[in-house]
């Protein structure tokens, strides 16, 4: 027995390191060292029980986790942890398919189609039904009903639809459409790489028996999070032996909008009997005031498997509240606690404010910059979604398949070529005409009617072009393919000739996708053969494609030093010393949509999801966590910008008192014994804000405004028709309006007519007063939105 693999863990994290063969659930709390479980769970599996590490398989929901995982592995077994399967659910889909391409139809270099792509190629082939981008659905909400139905791995065939929603028939017609056109280009989106892999399992018992027999065991990761599509392809891959090991909190499951199932992890033991069943209660990162308070709100979920949380830490700081008038103020007072935090010796990027919507971050990120606190948003990656970047990206993938049209028409005219839109359109008539793809199309130019001679040659020229880059580059390392792509398809030395600021920014970003080449070829340089005989790896340009195609949301770093602002959703696997947990109010936490149809089951599962939500941002907190409201806040309804009352969110009213300090407690209580006073005898309460250093202004809140247990509270407003103290004035740089609010969306490619092609950086406004500010070539312009269209 490898006793260094022991040391340091509990009883119940050895209890699951140990476990020998059959199912096994590990519900591991926030901060109970799950990954220290997993981790050392397999390498018990290689070291003692002599498991060969290629037939482990390890998978999880980020990038960023399954690397972390890697190295503590390599830690302790040394090179051979290399051979281990430690990946995403979407990079072991791509990675099984790479194996079983043709069985699935696809070519081995198959491209992975993104979010951006995805998009692109819905609204052209709504176009080709005769139906405008948003005449009966959008292509947002037909991507996103074609999203759902692949979560449950449904083909277009199987899916069923009510005769009474139409946009519903549109998106089924639509997803016939969407997987043909995905097949003639030998591409997949994300929702393929789970679906296909699925489905060739289920349905061939052979494939099964030789995936299921290689893989001895199987682990996964944040197994709330898993869809009905990933639990089938485990299952498939679990096979007869059944030694599959899940790891996950159901009181964390915050994904249910992505196709997420609690079920999975609630039904597990149902569907696998004689599972062992191990909690993980002890924490390691927060307060008992913290854990006290995320259990107060958790405990009341209507479906959960029961836990609590304990830490051997003492109580700690208590809970603190901010309120603000408005959501202006309640940014101001976060902004100042957080000055008062780093007064305290808290580095910035130990301190979080989490919000519910994305829409919350406007004057947070107003009061921070008044403040002169540096921040940063975490929205994940973006440098691959820069323009430049793409367009590199889609010469590279032409390389290794030139039938994808979606990269080639990305391109045909980057740099320009003066290939337009009229020329593209006729060579779309013709491809469809034939059954061929674009590039086969160029081939074909001759037979194209209508084309004009320049025309002709111009795409003649790009042809040749593409047609090099297939035949040399692919075989190269990424960092001389990327180099030659950029040589020979012009783009570096157009941007070089532009002598412009931004020209000399696209530059700098494309060299650095030549550095970031280079670094993953130095990382391949250092792996050894594979012993896994079945093992085929891509060339290295495949395989560094593969790999920026997957990065996710939450693989972004924080810069250091910068508080760090972000959603909930985002806020997930990570922790700071101190937490701001803002918008604590019914109708932001927990959030409601008015307009949403729900059943009263739907509503009671949103409920619970919006507790998992609040107990997630609680438990991020190590030291100190800070709960703020506002007594009003900006809406838009149809009447344009107003202000709506708030009540104090219920999961407040979940808190018991005592966390907030023996001053508020009292405060309490001192409510309570005066409620039955008339109001004009109610003196006002004033209290600092917990934990605030000296000269740190008191905050000053009515009688009403503590918050009582069992009850929602009231917040100190005037009564409506009143006057209010003091109307905020609106500074609408950073106003409530969501990102959706305009005609376009912030990152949407626009055209103008004589501007051209462009970014949409930011959109406001309604109807005829809609304006865009949009990134063009020639630079950035403020524009009357009415004069703007679509891109394809």
């Amino acid at each position: 027995m490898s006793e260094d693999l022991l040391q340091d863990l509990n009883a119940a994290q050895r209890e699951a390191v140990l476990h020998g063969e059959g199912p096994l659930l590990v519900l591991a709390g926030a901060g109970s060292g799950k990954t220290r479980v997993i981790v050392h769970r397999i390498a018990r599996l290689v070291r003692d029980e002599g498991v060969i590490p290629w037939q482990i398989l390890a998978v999880t929901f980020t990038n960023k986790a399954a690397g972390e995982m890697r190295e503590r592995l390599e830690r302790l077994l040394g090179p051979t942890a290399r051979e281990l399967w430690v990946q995403t659910f979407h990079a072991f889909g791509a990675r099984f398919l790479r194996r079983e391409a043709a069985r699935a139809g696809l070519p081995p270099a198959f491209a992975i189609y993104d979010t951006d792509d995805q998009l692109r190629l819905v609204k052209r082939l709504l176009a080709e039904m005769g139906l405008d981008d948003g005449s009966s659905l959008t292509a947002r909400e037909a991507l996103s009903r074609i999203d759902a139905w692949k979560n449950e791995a449904r083909r277009p065939g199987e899916v069923e639809v009510s005769p009474y929603d139409a946009e519903g028939q549109v998106a089924r017609q639509l997803y016939e459409r969407y997987q043909a056109a995905l097949l003639r280009a030998g591409a997949a989106d994300f929702g393929d790489l789970l679906v296909l892999p699925t489905r060739l399992l289920e349905e061939d018992p052979a494939l099964r028996a030789r995936w299921s027999g290689r893989f001895r065991h199987v682990l996964v990761d944040e197994f709330q999070d898993t869809n009905p599509a990933q639990y089938r392809l485990m299952k498939a891959l679990v096979g007869a032996r059944r030694n599959v090991c899940v790891v996950g909190d159901d009181d964390q499951a915050i994904y249910r909008w992505r196709g997420a199932d609690v079920s999975n992890i609630l039904g597990f033991d149902g569907d696998f009997p004689g599972t062992r069943v191990v909690k993980l209660e002890q924490n390691y990162r927060s307060t008992r005031t913290i854990l006290d308070a995320a259990h107060a709100v958790i405990s009341r979920a209507r479906r959960r498997r029961e836990k609590r949380l304990w830490t051997e830490r003492d109580a700690g700081a208590p809970l603190a509240l901010l309120v603000g008038e408005d959501e202006h103020a309640e940014a101001e007072r976060i902004a100042r606690a957080i000055a008062v935090e780093r007064g305290r010796g808290t580095p910035g990027d130990e301190i979080a404010v989490l919000y519910r919507t994305n829409a919350q971050s406007r004057p947070l990120e107003a009061a921070l910059r008044a403040a002169r606190i540096p921040y940063v948003i975490v929205r994940g990656t973006s440098f691959y979604d820069r323009a430049e970047v793409r367009d590199a990206a889609a010469y590279l993938r032409l390389a290794l398949n030139p039938r994808s049209d979606l990269d080639l028409e990305r391109v045909v005219n980057r740099p320009s070529r003066k290939i337009g839109e009229r020329t593209v359109e006729r060579l779309r008539a013709h491809a469809v005409a034939k059954g061929i793809p674009l590039f086969e199309a160029i081939a074909d130019r001759e037979a194209v009617a209508d084309l004009k001679p320049a025309a002709r040659a111009a795409l003649g020229e790009f042809h040749e072009i593409v047609a090099g880059l297939a035949a040399d580059v692919p075989t190269l390392d990424a960092g001389i393919a990327v180099q030659e792509a950029l040589r020979r398809s012009g783009l570096l030395a157009r941007l070089e000739e532009e002598h412009s600021d931004e020209a000399v920014e696209r530059a700098e970003n494309l060299a650095e996708l030549v550095a970031a080449a280079r670094e993953f070829d130095e990382a391949l340089a250092g792996e050894p053969p594979p012993t896994d005989p079945d093992e085929a790896r891509p060339p290295p340009l495949a395989r560094f494609l593969e790999q920026i195609a997957l990065l996710g949301e939450a693989d972004g770093e924080t810069p250091e030093g910068r508080v760090a602002l972000m959603t909930l959703h985002a806020a997930k696997g990570l922790e700071f010393e101190a937490v701001f947990l803002a918008g604590m109010e019914d109708g932001t936490l927990p959030h409601e949509r008015p307009w949403s149809d729900q059943t009263p089951a739907e509503r009671d599962e949103a409920q619970d999801e919006e507790r998992r939500l609040c107990y997630v941002g609680m438990t991020r907190a190590k030291a100190r966590l800070t709960l703020s409201l506002a007594r009003r806040r900006m809406s838009f309804g149809e009447g344009g910008p107003s202000y709506r009352q708030a009540e104090p969110s219920r999961f407040l009213a979940d808190l018991p008192p005592e966390l907030f300090g023996d001053a508020v407690a009292r405060e309490v209580r001192a409510r309570e014994a005066r409620a039955a006073q008339p109001p004009a005898a109610r003196p006002p309460l004033v209290r600092r804000h917990p934990g605030a250093l000296e000269g740190e202004p008191h905050i000053e809140l009515d009688a009403e405004d503590a918050i009582a247990p069992g009850s929602p509270g009231r917040s100190g407003r005037p009564a409506r028709g009143e006057p209010s103290r003091g109307e905020p004035t609106i500074d609408y740089d950073f106003d409530q309006r969501p990102d959706r609010a305009g005609p376009f969306q912030r990152g949407e490619r626009v055209r103008h007519a004589s501007l051209g092609e462009g970014i949409v950086l930011s959109c406001d406004g309604a109807g005829a007063d809609a304006k865009a500010t949009v990134r063009f070539d020639s630079g950035d312009k403020r524009i009357v939105a009415r004069f703007l269209s679509r891109a394809e």
